[in-house]
């Protein structure tokens, strides 16, 4: 396996073997249930261990409810919890004969223990971000605080388990923060939808009758001529939920294998890829070798494999770093070549000089600097301490020691340049006073040149002043053309100013004309007012008129229940929720009601109650909201399950068709801050339209 594959975060789903019973000293690992800092220097004393009890604040668990809660606030036992699902599910396992005490060897498997988790660096930088944190034992970490980022995580795991499994079977979920890596305890129960037993029941309907239903037995009592009219049915079995290993896990070791394979897919594809881990990689796909080396792994061994892989990384920075300072060094020593390469320039330049003043080549006979050899020397010995490979161990004595060696010979380099160049400077002042000489000679020609160019400059002085002369007056005869062009537009703007105070007149005079007007209609408005409350006056006319006010008010009050109630579901989905909050089932109670009226369908009877909530599913629209099809389902199902807990008064949907008919008031609920509603009795509806 190469070292590539080695680096790519992933994650890691453990199943435990499943077990025919839960004891209770199993549950008190999981749920830290009892542990004290006695409890856990206990524990270490098996160096397959390592409990930090300065962290042990920082683990949490999710409860039944999907709220992150303390470790180990739950006062029931894990144990006892198992035990209470178990009781509802009617599950019975098998007793051992010769010890009704304990279960069969046969007995069915119960329940099974997941743990997840991932790559140290990944899941580390979620629950801590950069605070300092000590895995070694050696030092407190009570000053280190959970960060944002492993409750999402862990919230996210929680909501794909609860959609795996649901979130009743899902009786533990206990996420551990004061071991090496963070991960999460989830101990669940198999739970399957099985037929019940026995045969499926047949039943007789009339063929134009359908209210006249017999058994088979009634059926044969019949004449034979009355038996045509009748027509055959059969009654399919109903589901029910037990506690089933095979059906949740697969009946073989093949069918487990493959749910084992396609649960690490799901994990991935609902949460590991949101948080940048990988796929867990099959185990069945590495060589033989590595696969006995990840069994027999113990804590120990994996930690001082990690620790020895920090150590690795670590000098592989070193090297890189050692690699920068060689490439500073090269663009030292390269920018004093550049420098040499300058100063040549220079003197090219002198000489150059050197030839316009008649100065002969041979004065200018410098030699050159002597640095290419001092340079290269110096490069090649660095080079030579640089080649040194690094060690293993004592790296920090190696860098010292490389370091003092190459800065020893930047400075025998340094030194011998400063020498070479002092003996330049020396030559190259006595040159600079041979020129200085010439240079004066050659100063009295140019100030011979000056002294002509002076005498042409004064010549065309007097042509500028001619010129000057020439611009004045033409800057006077664009003044007079600035002052004619000033008076022609103050006359175009007051033509412009008295056009103008023509069209404000003509306004004002329209605007009279349209008060006379208004006020001639407002007369003709007060008659026709007059003239309404006179109909009105009439009291059938009245409560026709009413009973349309309330038949609209009805219909907003409707389609405002109903929109309110879509919303909530949507929310429901977006925020990843496992239940409805309070306010949201009070929406989606108002919303399923609502939809009742509207499709002229009995609330009070469940099987049109759920006709409406079907209706109202219907109207979502789920279309580019990104919400995955996992939580739309649940959002489904916390619906209709809310459906079948309404009890709805009959006395309430009279009020409301009466209210359809026009003939009663309309309450205000949905956007009350209480949602509380008074109701024809006077007395307060406890959420809402008698919903409860």
């Amino acid at each position: 396996m190469s070292k590539v594959k080695d680096s790519i975060p992933r994650a890691a789903i453990h199943v435990g073997v499943p077990a025919k019973s839960f004891a209770a000293a199993e549950g008190y690992e999981p749920e830290r249930r009892g542990w004290e800092e006695k409890t856990y220097r206990i524990k270490n004393k098996d160096t397959n261990n390592h409990y930090d009890f300065s962290r042990k604040h920082l683990n949490f668990e999710i409860n039944g409810k999907g709220e992150i809660v303390p470790l180990c606030s739950n006062p029931v036992p894990l144990h006892e919890r198992i035990k209470q699902r178990l009781d509802q599910l009617g599950f019975k396992p098998y007793k051992d004969k010769c010890d009704p005490s304990s279960n069969s060897d046969n007995s069915p498997n119960c329940t099974v223990g997941i743990i997840v988790s991932g790559d140290h660096q990944v899941l580390t930088r979620l629950a801590f971000d950069d605070q300092e944190v000590d895995f070694s034992l050696q030092k407190s970490n009570a000053h280190v605080v959970l960060k944002q980022g492993i409750r999402e995580w862990a919230m996210d795991t929680y909501q794909w388990a609860c959609h795996r499994w649901g979130a009743e079977n899902v009786i533990a979920f206990d996420v551990h923060l004061d071991e090496t890596t963070p991960h999460i305890h989830i101990q669940t129960i198999p739970v399957a939808k099985v037929k019940t037993r026995g045969r499926a029941s047949v039943k007789y309907v009339h063929k134009n009758d359908k209210s006249k239903l017999l058994s088979h037995k009634e059926w044969k009592k019949l004449p034979e001529d009355v038996r045509n009219d009748f027509k055959k049915t059969v009654v399919e079995r109903r589901e029910k939920e037990c506690v089933s290993y095979a059906r949740v896990w697969g009946e073989n070791k093949y069918a487990v294998g493959h749910t084992y394979h396609q649960m690490h897919t799901d994990y991935y594809n609902e949460v590991g890829s949101k948080y940048g881990l990988e796929r867990g990689e099959d185990i069945s796909m590495l060589p033989a070798e590595e696969q006995r080396g990840r069994i027999h792994k113990n804590k120990a061994i994996l930690e001082a494999e990690r620790q020895a892989k920090e150590v690795i990384a670590k000098s592989e920075a070193d090297k890189e770093q050692l690699t920068i300072q060689k490439s500073s060094l090269e663009d030292e020593v390269r920018q004093t070549l550049q420098k040499k390469e300058f100063l040549d320039s220079k003197i090219t330049l002198l000489m150059n000089y050197a030839d316009k003043l008649n100065i002969k080549k041979e004065d200018l006979n410098v030699p050159a600097l002597k640095t290419i050899e001092i340079v290269a020397d110096a490069i090649k010995a660095i080079n030579g301490e640089l080649d040194i490979a690094v060690p293993t161990f004592r790296q920090k004595e190696w860098r010292a020691m490389r370091k003092s060696a190459i800065k020893s010979i930047l400075t025998n380099m340094q030194d011998e340049i400063f020498k070479t160049q002092e003996l330049k400077e020396k030559e190259i002042l006595e040159l600079g006073r041979s020129i200085y000489k010439s240079a004066i000679k050659k100063t009295s020609e140019l100030i011979k040149q000056n002294k002509m160019l002076h005498a042409e400059n004064d010549s065309k002085q007097k042509e500028n002043e001619e010129l000057k002369a020439e611009n004045d007056k033409l800057r006077m005869r664009i003044s007079m053309m600035d002052e004619n062009a000033i008076s022609n537009l103050r006359n175009q703007k007051n033509n412009e100013i008295q056009g103008l105070q023509n069209k404000l007149t003509e306004s004002i005079r329209t605007a009279s004309y349209y008060e006379v007007m208004a006020e001639r209609e407002k007369k003709r408005a007060d008659n026709a007012e007059g003239l309404i409350n006179d109909v009105f006056s009439i009291p059938k006319i009245k409560e026709i008129w009413n009973i349309q006010q309330n038949i609209r008010n009805f219909e907003r009050q409707l389609t405002t229940w109903i929109n309110n109630a879509l919303d909530a579901i949507m929310a429901f989905a977006r925020l990843h929720l496992s239940i409805f909050t309070p306010e949201q089932e009070k929406h989606i109670a108002y919303g399923i009601l609502a939809e009742a009226v509207r499709c002229n369908l009995d609330p009070t009877v469940e099987i049109q109650r759920k006709e409406a909530a079907h209706s109202l599913l219907d109207k979502m629209d789920w279309t580019g909201t990104g919400i995955t099809e996992g939580m739309y389902n649940l959002a489904s199902l916390r619906t209709r399950q809310l459906c079948e807990e309404m009890t709805v008064a009959k006395e309430l949907v009279k009020e409301l068709y009466l209210m359809a008919g026009g003939r009663g008031g309309i309450g205000s609920c949905g956007g009350d801050s209480n949602g509380e509603l008074t109701n024809w009795d006077g007395t307060k509806k406890r959420t809402g339209w008698g919903v409860s």
